[in-house]
């Protein structure tokens, strides 16, 4: 009889897993999971606090633009809610169409100038100050400079 290279045992086991190995698995995967969640949440809060801090400097970089392009000024404003903010034409006091936005999540404007910021035509701003966006995860900076310049910064 020539050999045809399968290889066949009799009275063995079928290959493969028996309930119980599978059972650790899935106990091993679900304590790996159960740990593991803790920083899942805690990074979504710090993504949260982020996201919202580079929405008011996107807003801000906006608004000097505008100013700039439209060469004239331009009023960034904050709601007594201190979670929506918006632009304004200075003159007439009306809102800009579809700028106004509202922060995401547990987040929102722990400290900022007293009188709203204005951007000029040429892209300098006055008050020059800091906007503190506050969260669950900390907070950050978004600083003005009288030049008109925007950084973030971690606090």
């Amino acid at each position: 009889m020539k050999n045809s290279g399968i290889h066949t045992n009799r009275g063995a086991a079928d290959p493969g897993f028996s309930l119980i190995e599978c059972m650790l698995v899935l106990m091993c995967a679900a304590i790996l999971i159960a740990a593991a969640i803790p920083g899942i949440a805690r990074m979504q809060c710090e993504w949260t606090l982020w996201t919202a801090a580079r929405m008011v400097e996107c807003s801000l970089q906006w608004g000097r633009m505008h100013a700039i392009s439209s060469n004239s000024s331009t009023l960034f404003t904050i709601d007594s809610d201190k979670q929506t903010f918006c632009w304004m034409d200075p003159g007439s006091g009306q809102p800009y169409a579809q700028t106004s936005n509202r922060l995401p999540g547990k987040t929102w404007f722990a400290s900022f100038p007293k009188s709203a910021l204005r951007f000029y035509q040429h892209g300098n701003a006055a008050p020059a100050g800091t906007y503190k966006v506050q969260g669950e995860a900390g907070s950050y900076s978004v600083i003005v400079s009288p030049g008109g310049r925007i950084r973030i910064q971690k606090n």
